[in-house]
């Protein structure tokens, strides 16, 4: 039998905050949340692995507890594997950077201040819609049609799940008036905003409609005050990201 080589590739983002050991309360459920949504990142960036490697959540046991990272197990014999596996151990630097968000939000001494996913499979489907509405909007870039790509043949459930939601999304044409301030029946997915509080914001060169989704394309624009409304003042850019990479932020025009 051929000895396997092992590649530890982390449980999250070089650049993001994780799940602390001793400090994050429930801290299992978190940790192993983000090893397998960074296992889908993964496979979003570079592909599901040839059949010579396996892309594993393995747990790590030591004197101070236990937690979950991604291992890569392969041949290293075979230059497929080597290959992919050369590739994956760069890592990503943000969850962003594939589309998806952070899947939990951290407060001061690795507090949980808000969960973006409940599952994988949740971030996964997201994720794809997230991708596919802006490259049905036309700001679709080719490495996030690959991001689509490998999501939907390594997660075809999930890849399903994302199409119903869009076409839920394409037939929707509610329009809240401004007194209905509260989050769209889409929560987390949608917010409401008002063209008082935003049009001033947005410049010059935007068609009128009765419903304009913004893009994570505008949010690259370089704006120093991206978005104000009554739910929340955005100022930088990784704000603004957060709130609207999802770009289900309806905006209301009058």
């Amino acid at each position: 039998m051929t000895q396997m080589a092992i590649a530890y590739i982390g449980g999250a983002p070089a650049e993001e905050e994780c799940a602390q050991l001793g400090h994050t309360p429930n801290f299992g459920r978190y940790n192993r949340l983000e090893v397998y949504t960074y296992k889908a990142a993964i496979i979003a960036r570079w592909g599901a692995p040839p059949e010579s490697v396996k892309l594993l959540a393995e747990p790590c046991r030591h004197d101070f507890g236990t937690y979950y990272e991604v291992q890569a197990h392969y041949d290293e014999d075979d230059q497929a594997a080597a290959d992919y596996v050369a590739a994956i151990e760069e890592g990503l630097a943000r969850w962003i950077d594939v589309g998806f968000l952070q899947p939990v939000v951290y407060g001061p001494n690795g507090s949980v201040r808000s969960i973006n996913y409940d599952t994988r499979n949740e971030a996964v489907q997201r994720t794809i819609v997230s991708l596919e509405r802006q490259r049905i909007e036309g700001f679709g870039t080719p490495a996030e049609a690959m991001y689509i790509d490998n999501l939907r043949a390594a997660f075809p459930d999930a890849a399903t799940r994302a199409d119903a939601m869009l076409s839920q999304i394409s037939t929707e044409r509610q329009i809240r008036r401004p007194e209905h301030r509260r989050v769209g029946i889409y929560f987390p997915y949608r917010l409401t905003f008002y063209p008082e509080m935003f049009n001033k914001h947005r410049g010059p060169g935007y068609l009128d409609g009765d419903v304009i989704d913004v893009t994570a394309h505008e949010l690259r624009l370089a704006r120093r005050s991206y978005i104000m409304c009554d739910i929340a003042t955005v100022k930088t850019l990784d704000e603004a990201l957060a709130l609207c990479w999802e770009h289900m932020a309806r905006y209301v025009i009058a």
